[in-house]
Order: C-alpha cells, then sequence, then structure tokens
C-alpha cells in the first residue's frame, strides 16, 4: 500500500471538488465544517437583518405577521443549531485536536467525513422544515 508523502500538506494534496469532497483527512474536513457553518451565519444574519428592516417604522413594512415569525425562528434556530453548536466541536475539534494531541489522524477518518455530511443533510432538513408553509 503507498503512503503519500509527509511532506505534501493538506492544501495540496489532492485538488478540485472530488478532492475535498472525498478526502478523510481531518483537516480538510474541519475546513468543510468551517466553510459550511459561515454560510449557515450567513443565512441566519440575512434574516436577522430582514426582522430588523421589519422593524425599522411601525406596522408591517416588508412582510406580514406570518413571515416574520418564521424568520425570526429561523434565525434562533440557524443560530444555535447550525452555528454556535457544532462550531467549536466540529471545526476545531476536527482541525486543531488530533494536531494539539500528536496523532496523525483521528481514529475512524471515513466515519468522520460521513459525520459531515450528516450535518449537511440534517442541516439544509432542518432549514426546508423552518422556511415550509
Amino acid at each position: 500500500m503507498a503512503h503519500a508523502d509527509a511532506s505534501v500538506s493538506y492544501l495540496e494534496s489532492e485538488k478540485g471538488f472530488w478532492g475535498w469532497a472525498l478526502s478523510t483527512d481531518h483537516k480538510k474536513i474541519g475546513i468543510m465544517y468551517l466553510y459550511t457553518i459561515l454560510i449557515f451565519f450567513v443565512l441566519a444574519g440575512g434574516a436577522a437583518l430582514l426582522v430588523r428592516l421589519e422593524l425599522i417604522a411601525p406596522g408591517a413594512t416588508i412582510m406580514g405577521k406570518h413571515a416574520y415569525n418564521v424568520l425570526m425562528t429561523f434565525h434562533g434556530a440557524v443560530m444555535v443549531f447550525l452555528f454556535i453548536v457544532p462550531g467549536i466541536p466540529a471545526t476545531l475539534g476536527n482541525f486543531l485536536l488530533p494536531l494539539m494531541i500528536g496523532a496523525k489522524d483521528v481514529a475512524f477518518p471515513r466515519i468522520n467525513l460521513l459525520s459531515y455530511y450528516v450535518f449537511v443533510v440534517g442541516a439544509l432538513i432542518a432549514i426546508i422544515s423552518l422556511l415550509s408553509p
């Protein structure tokens, strides 16, 4: 079995979409978590911006009562469950923790990659369920 060269950086190992999407390197998975939770942060921040724009003047300005309640719930749920909660254990736990303890990789790298995809699918299901009427 051929081993990868230890001098190759995780950013230079395999390029392209499939190199990142199928990588079992804990550093790449940590970066994928980071970008994913940043996307959720931007989505929730956009919802917060719309909620604050609704409150710029008395009465209904840009949306109805139902849309306001949906966006307020969406903002809170996405910020808590898709940004704050997975932020530290998923991102820092995947990227920094194995480096800090001196491990070359995590114990089960394929399950680590699977956990990222389960997180993304679960997050998409949660977002769809929050925004559906």
